[in-house]
């Protein structure tokens, strides 16, 4: 009959429809097991010791993308100190062996697991955390520990590779310290390292003076140059620090508020010596190996102030809010064109397949570029 037909017309609909429904699920399921099953190539170390000697690049299947979890294809890192420190076990963090190399980087989303849903597939990511391992092709991590970045163009992918490392440590040590205004004056040794140029880039648009030391060093000359292109107010070398010339060049300016010490050693002395009264000297790193050895004089009569400044330490003390705000200034500066009004970053890329040889490249003295691995080639 004709009720009969209709009937069996809607029992088939609604079969054809759940047999769809269950076809699609099936699909995304099969689609997300695709995805899930990429082997990465990754820069693993077992031990600790010389990176060049316990760094190895291997082949690793990843995991499935299972809930909360992100399939991460990562496009460029950078070798930082930190990273060195870290694979030769003398760092703050000691990862468990065995561990990939690597801080800091930059991905796209390649795939989303379940329940995440502040991230989708073609964002740009970078790690929340430090020592994440990103020396590799690609990661399934969970989700909460990356941070997206937007409003990014035109900013290159390799500028953002090196974006949460150096130039934050530089951010902060311009505004955690000493409240800086227009015509105040800074004084940093390690000047041309990447800490140092962002801190001169960053200060000189803000009006800020900064006197800049480098070592003596082949190419001098050209390196000065630069700094001075890119903001630096005074750049002279650790011998001029300490002689009557220097004196005479800094004579009009206010005494330096704030010292920033990356090296240690006697230029933290010298450098120590030019701080104005009540100044404050930050010490980030300790190039030279060298401990910090000051005077009594500068504590009883000038009441300087001695800080440290770790930005592990600052990261595992503040939101993951307050980090994307800071990038979000960063970034916004790096828009901006102009040198010495915005901020730049130099580097140098290597393909990830020739990571020995980037290594070897990291080792050299005088670079003044920072080696980023390129981990798509």
């Amino acid at each position: 009959s004709t009720g009969t037909y209709k009937m069996l017309t809607r029992i088939t609909k609604r079969t054809l429809q759940k047999t769809t429904r269950r076809f699609t699920q099936k699909k995304k399921q099969l689609k997300i097991i695709k995805r899930s099953s990429q082997v990465a190539t990754v820069a693993r170390y077992t031990a600790n010791g010389s990176p060049r000697k316990v760094l190895h690049l291997e082949k690793e299947t990843l995991p499935d993308v299972s809930a909360g979890k992100v399939l991460v294809k990562m496009l460029f890192a950078p070798i930082n100190p930190a990273d060195i420190n870290m694979v030769e076990g003398v760092y703050g963090i000691k990862p468990n062996l065995p561990a990939v190399g690597g801080g800091e980087g930059v991905g796209t989303v390649q795939a989303v697991g379940n329940g995440v849903k502040d991230l989708k597939e073609g964002d740009i990511v970078i790690p929340a955390l430090p020592g994440s391992g990103t020396w590799r092709t690609h990661a399934v991590v969970d989700a909460n520990n990356l941070i997206k970045l937007e409003n990014t163009n035109p900013v290159k992918p390799e500028y953002l590779a090196s974006l949460s490392v150096n130039p934050c440590t530089a951010l902060r040590l311009l505004e955690d310290f000493v409240h800086l205004k227009e015509g105040d004056v800074i004084i940093q040794n390690g000047a041309n390292s990447q800490v140092g140029t962002a801190v001169m880039q960053i200060a000189n648009g803000r009006g800020i003076k900064t006197i800049n030391i480098v070592r003596t060093r082949p190419g001098y000359d050209d390196v000065v140059e630069k700094l001075k292109v890119y903001g630096g107010y005074i750049v002279t070398s650790d011998e001029y620090l300490r002689g009557p010339e220097y004196r005479r060049l800094v004579s009009d300016l206010p005494p330096p508020k704030l010292g920033l010490n990356m090296v240690g050693g006697q230029i933290a002395t010298d450098m120590a010596r030019q701080l104005g009264d009540g100044a404050t000297m930050v010490t980030y790193g300790g190039m030279s190996h060298k401990p910090i050895k000051l005077p009594t004089s500068l504590f009883i009569f000038k009441d300087i102030t001695l800080r440290g400044f770790w930005l592990t330490r600052w990261v595992q003390t503040h939101s993951k809010e307050e980090r994307v705000a800071m990038f979000n200034t960063l970034i916004e500066l790096m828009k901006i064109q102009k040198p010495g009004q915005g901020l730049r970053l130099w580097s140098e890329v290597h393909k990830f397949s020739l990571f020995d040889a980037a290594l070897q490249k990291y080792e050299e003295p005088f670079r003044d570029r920072k080696i980023l691995l390129s981990l798509q080639e």
